[in-house]
């Protein structure tokens, strides 16, 4: 494993995070444990959860998390714990109830609920789930500053935010001596994002579109931490423009509306030539483009095994050039090889 330094974090932090958005039963399922045991033995010791986690039992997650880590005896100076506050709060059966929650009132509620749940007095990362642009920069950034001067809370990150309010909200706390945003949790992967997936202002910095806010985290040393860094499936190639045409209702509504776009068709083509040529799988080489942006990525897995575990981890091994990742993302018909 590799790890790297994330400036707050007075340890070191894998270069994977364990996504954990998929345990929903609080009791702690053993099979979702043994996955975590399974990560945890290879030394990945970041991990992903939210406030908001375990529909439709929401914050079973957390409480779940809190089980697994007391009994496997981890030492809290050991792991490092990354959490989301500020979800919207949907209310379908009365949608007038509805409301955003980046608030400070509810970023406090939600961050004490996190500690008792993970059984601790810190949080190494907070992120804000979502955005919401009716509150200020400044009531957010006082609010993270205060959690940090209580000890309670490391580092401060953004969620799916739009690249403006991200500099925005560094901008406030650079010009009032406070810590700002060290993190940023946003799609990245070969497979640029044409739809929301999740239907929630799901946030990216895939693609051309996004070349600024790359940049901007190139400049700053902001470390990004890639959800769905293969794309719920789409980079792996088991998703194929011909089905697409002819059965696109076979294919996930998250992927399909996402992913299956004919520009990322070509991408993932590419990567399967460019797999083929260098003796790898197409998921090794869209992880490895991930990896390769010039900037600190993190990238957030859910492996369904040891199998796919290992083959993520591999990654860590493989270098593209910059004419490979260039090629494969469409930024030249220059074929590397």
């Amino acid at each position: 494993m590799e790890y790297l330094q994330i400036k707050g974090i007075d340890k070191k932090c894998s270069r994977f995070i364990v996504g954990t958005a998929n345990i929903t039963d609080p009791d702690g399922p053993e099979e979702e444990f043994k996955k975590l045991d399974d990560a945890w033995e290879q030394g990945v010791n970041v991990f992903d959860a939210a406030h908001s986690y375990g529909a439709p039992r929401v914050g079973s997650t957390e409480i779940a998390l809190g089980k697994w880590v007391k009994s496997r005896g981890i030492k809290r100076e050991d792991i490092v714990i990354t959490t989301k506050c500020g979800h919207p709060r949907y209310f379908d059966f009365n949608p007038f109830l509805s409301r955003g929650a980046v608030h400070a009132y509810d970023m406090e509620s939600e961050l004490n609920d996190s500690l008792c749940k993970w059984h601790t007095d810190y949080i190494d990362v907070l992120y804000l789930h979502r955005d919401d642009p009716n509150t200020s920069v400044a009531e957010i950034m006082e609010t993270f500053n205060k959690f940090k001067k209580q000890g309670k809370v490391r580092v401060f990150g953004a969620a799916n935010w739009q690249f403006d309010r991200i500099r925005e909200a560094n901008e406030y706390a650079e010009a009032h001596g406070l810590q700002g945003f060290g993190i940023v949790e946003e799609h990245y992967s070969l497979a640029e994002m044409f739809g929301d997936p999740f239907g929630q202002g799901s946030g990216s910095i895939s693609g051309p579109q996004y070349a600024g806010m790359r940049e901007y985290l190139k400049e700053k040393g902001l470390v990004c931490a890639s959800y769905s860094a293969l794309s719920g499936g789409f980079c792996t190639g088991r998703f194929t423009r011909e089905q697409f045409e002819k059965d696109p209702e076979s294919i996930w509504e998250g992927v399909r509306i996402g992913y299956c776009h004919p520009d990322n068709f070509t991408r993932i083509e590419r990567a399967g030539e460019l797999a083929k040529a260098k003796g790898l799988t197409i998921p090794q080489v869209c992880m490895a483009y991930t990896m390769s942006g010039g900037f600190e990525v993190l990238p957030i897995i859910g492996a369904r095994n040891h199998e796919e575990l290992m083959s993520t981890l591999s990654t860590l091994e493989i270098r593209l050039t910059r004419a490979e990742c260039d090629w494969i993302d469409l930024s030249s018909d220059e074929r590397p090889f």
